[in-house]
């Protein structure tokens, strides 16, 4: 395929993943790259990025960079030239040149922090049309074109090389957070990109339904791990940021996450805050308050936000960073360092209730020391009538 032909899928794509093309870029931008980098720009590189300024798919959070971004994240002394990133430099894909011919490149995947670099192809336009049939995640993309490299280059995946992914799956699927399918996806994935795939892959595969599929991975000796519940509020924060979810799922799952012991207390004291101060009357809360109930969510998600499902060879790495930042945050009280939208509007409310009723108990008793004063006789019935009165009026400022 030619870069020609690439950029006429580009053109013509209708898909359901969102593209979004760019102006084209200028020559003077072209040329400022090249003197950055002290690179020449390989010929299909600038046909595209003459076409269109990088591109971007927001449903797969993946953007292939423009220019200028590429300009700015020029860092001595690797001088990586990074093309394309997902999930806001997560994963990028590398750019790499001969510098005695520029036609003569590479792009490589994996090139996020402990993970070695896969070497994908000397071909922007298959790369081009890769991303086009698979996007990042499904079978035929990017994430599975490096997985069919890396499986001829290393060999086949076992059960037992990749047990917290299959934990955080088994995990995922009980609080709702993973489906059936995508754990399916993932072993339709690997069944697709090796040439001969482990045998509980393919029971996965052909597992029937959930509990058939928790059978499945129970099969494996998966110990416990604080790793599980730490991905899954990555994998939220992920959902959370393209709508997949919204913050009454997020509080959902944190619920089950509240006697995580493992946890720093750090982390404990958001969850709680999050799960217990917010919505125990069960009212809706102002727009405002809203806001800050979910800012306030998305600010204690996005801690988590380098974990992901692909890269659990990571995972180890980017848990002890984390912990570490916790740490630092154990001397604060967690318990008191947000004050809930909730409780600043119930605090108004019970000083509305009791200004009405204190107003109400003082005139009620004034008309009946009127009542009995002048007419005694018509003391009883009085009291009854405004006492019946008296109290359908509490319960509704009660309600309120």
């Amino acid at each position: 395929m030619t870069i020609n032909e690439a950029i006429d899928l580009l053109k013509a794509y209708n898909g359901p993943l969102g593209l979004t093309l760019h102006e084209g870029a200028s020559e003077d931008l072209i040329k400022k790259v090249e003197h950055i980098y002290d690179i020449t720009l390989p010929d299909d590189f600038k046909a595209l990025y003459r076409f269109s300024d990088g591109f971007e798919k927001v449903e797969d959070i993946f953007n292939m960079i423009p220019l200028a971004e590429v300009a700015e994240n020029y860092h001595e002394p690797k001088k990586e030239l990074w093309i394309a990133e997902y999930m806001i430099y997560s994963e990028m894909w590398e750019l790499e040149i001969n510098p005695a011919y520029a036609n003569n490149y590479n792009i490589f995947g994996g090139d996020s922090e402990g993970e070695e670099k896969v070497p994908l192809t000397k071909s922007l336009a298959e790369f081009i049309a890769r991303f086009l049939k698979g996007g990042v995640f499904e079978i035929g993309g990017l994430y599975a074109w490096k997985d069919e490299i890396k499986a001829k280059l290393q060999g086949n995946t076992r059960p037992e090389q990749i047990k917290r992914l299959l934990g955080v799956f088994r995990e995922g699927i009980k609080v709702g957070l993973i489906t059936r399918k995508e754990v399916i996806d993932r072993a339709d994935w690997i069944i697709a990109t090796e040439d001969e795939p482990d045998y509980f892959f393919i029971e996965l595969s052909l597992s029937h339904d959930v509990n058939e599929l928790l059978t499945v991975l129970n099969s494996i000796d998966i110990p416990e791990d604080v790793l599980y519940p730490r991905v899954l509020l990555g994998v939220m924060r992920t959902q959370l940021s393209v709508d997949v979810i919204t913050t009454d799922k997020v509080r959902t799952v944190l619920n089950k996450f509240i006697y995580q012991s493992r946890l720093t207390r750090y982390e404990r004291g958001h969850i709680y805050s999050i799960t217990d101060d917010y919505g125990y009357s069960g009212e809706k809360l102002d727009e405002r308050a809203l806001q800050q109930f979910n800012q306030h969510v998305k600010d204690f998600l996005n801690n988590y936000s380098q974990f992901n499902l692909y890269n659990y060879k990571n995972w180890n790495n980017i848990n002890n960073e984390l912990v570490k930042r916790f740490e630092l945050n154990q001397g604060e009280d967690t318990l008191a360092y947000y004050v809930p939208p909730k409780k600043i509007r119930i605090k108004w409310r019970l000083t509305r209730r009791t200004l009405a009723l204190t107003i109400g108990t003082l005139a009620t008793t004034a008309i009946l020391v009127g009542v009995y004063y002048f007419n005694p006789t018509m003391f009883p019935i009085c009291a009854v009538v405004i006492g019946i009165s008296f109290a359908r009026n509490f319960k509704r400022v009660k309600r309120r």
